[in-house]
């Protein structure tokens, strides 16, 4: 008997060893914002979403230096213990991995009493390097970096997105996407001049009413024309499909699947319709992503 609890206790140990050796820290280190946040949005906001796993600075259970979020001018903030490596699925209690993380903040703007962007207001994207990664390491710890002091200010123009009612059916409440805008104009500053090109990552929510919120389109206006003619950025959208457990997300083109639409594109072929809308479908999806897969079976089967 004595034998068998001791067996229980080595077995147990080294199972600890194992889980938390799969768990990893991420760092962030926040820089200046053009606009200067209002007193209750003083905190910027932090997102990472992973397969099957999405962390917030409102999840106290990894973030437990600054619960209302990330500060200004603050170096080494830091999220504790996140998950990667194997995990197991507590629906369907079959393995999955934690690969990739890609990491989403939102835009700084000057927001009203509902905390919506006032009238005619003007964003500060901000980069975020790196805005996706892959834990290395036993006990790994990834640095990232938030700059806001980078990019012109643009302003926004929004498009609806209409989920399917597949959405509702598979109850896929949270939709990552990435958009890139090849010609986002930088801030000319000394070591670069009219340098161009940005992307960054966002995630759409469904709301109870089966509404999904929106993309966002960045432009600036010309003022040396008198009616300040608004010049759209162009940009694309991309659904990151390699996180997304067991579905498939995507666009209809022409009745064809497509994962990446061109947001300019859209916009002008359908901005005199009376509601400009996006429509997104979803599929169940057997066969896991290489975002959800063990990212050394290539190497194993060697």
């Amino acid at each position: 008997m004595k034998k068998y609890f001791l067996n229980m206790i080595i077995v147990l140990f080294y199972s600890s060893i194992i889980i938390a050796q799969n768990t990893g820290y991420v760092n962030f280190n926040l820089h200046n914002s053009k606009i200067k946040p209002q007193e209750k949005y003083k905190n910027q906001g932090v997102t990472l979403i992973g397969c099957n796993t999405t962390v917030t600075n409102a999840d106290n259970k990894y973030w437990k230096k600054a619960p209302q979020g990330l500060q200004w001018h603050t170096n080494n903030q830091v999220f504790e213990d996140l998950p990667y490596g194997k995990q197991v699925d507590t629906k369907t209690q079959k393995p999955y991995y934690v690969s990739k993380y890609y990491i989403a903040s939102p835009p700084v703007f000057l927001r009203n009493k509902k905390g919506k962007s006032t009238k005619n207001t003007q964003y500060d994207i901000g980069i975020v390097t790196p805005d996706e990664f892959v834990f290395k390491g036993d006990k790994p710890i990834q640095q990232v970096y938030l700059d806001y002091d980078i990019l012109e200010l643009m302003k926004i123009k929004y498009i609806a997105v209409k989920p399917d009612e597949s959405f509702r059916k598979m109850n896929i409440n949270q939709v990552p996407f990435n958009v890139e805008c090849k010609n986002f104009p930088w801030l000319n500053k000394g070591l670069y001049k009219r340098g161009k090109g940005a992307s960054g990552i966002g995630v759409l929510k469904r709301n109870p009413d089966n509404k999904l919120g929106n993309l966002f389109l960045p432009y600036y206006e010309n003022k040396l024309e008198t009616n300040q003619k608004k010049i759209f950025l162009d940009c694309k959208v991309t659904i990151l499909n390699d996180i997304l457990f067991h579905h498939e997300i995507y666009f209809k083109v022409n009745g064809k699947k497509q994962y990446t639409i061109n947001l300019k594109e859209f916009y002008e072929k359908h901005k005199d319709d009376e509601k400009i809308e996006i429509k997104l479908y979803c599929e169940y999806k057997e066969e896991l992503p290489c975002g959800c897969e063990d990212p050394n079976r290539e190497q194993s089967k060697k």
